[in-house]
């Protein structure tokens, strides 16, 4: 297999491959045998139909099935065998397809820069240190008991401390503005909200 690869521009590629012949055909040559121990044509008995009948009969479709795995293997290999990393699929425009003749295509795609980071054993990194004391933990234990409180209904006057749940429209000069009303809003008493 030949692959030759030349820069179109920035991070294309343009790589032309060239696979033998010899490996389609006997390729061709494997499938067709495999075919005729199975095909089942009329006036012959099934795994005795001659090569030449299954040629004629079945050459064509198992030829265009080599073509399109051989065009797919041929790929990968010539990508792994230069060492391009392809960043997405490949255009392939595949050459004149002829029996007995080389296959031949051009893909053409982009590739992941090549990135070299330069002085990275001269960077120091300083992990930040927070101090954390007993009262940052009891502070914050507190404020997660006040956020997730489980609150239930009582038989009493409203008192500092408690929920109550409002219907509310305000007005500035005897009229409502947008904005300003609100129903079944919770709040809760002497917190200043």
């Amino acid at each position: 297999m030949m692959v030759s690869v030349e820069s179109v521009g920035g991070l294309e590629k343009r790589m032309k491959v060239q696979v033998p012949a010899d490996r389609i055909e006997s390729e061709v040559d494997t499938r067709l045998k495999r075919v005729g121990q199975n095909a089942k044509l009329k006036g012959f008995r099934p795994g005795k139909v001659p090569m030449n009948v299954v040629r004629q009969r079945y050459g064509g479709q198992v030829r265009q099935e080599v073509l399109g795995e051989v065009l797919q293997s041929s790929y990968v290999e010539a990508i792994n065998s230069e060492k391009l990393r392809p960043a997405g699929n490949p255009k392939i425009e595949p050459g004149p397809i002829n029996e007995g003749q080389d296959l031949e295509f051009t893909a053409t795609f982009e590739v992941y820069p090549e990135i070299e980071l330069a002085g990275i054993d001269k960077i120091k990194v300083e992990r930040p240190v927070a101090p954390i004391e007993a009262s940052d933990v009891d502070g914050m234990l507190e404020n997660l008991r006040v956020q997730r409180c489980d609150w239930s209904p009582v038989e009493r006057a409203a008192a500092d401390g408690d929920r109550v749940v409002v219907d509310f429209s305000g007005a500035i000069d005897g009229e409502t503005f947008q904005g300003g009303q609100g129903q079944e809003v919770p709040v809760e008493l002497g917190r200043g909200g």
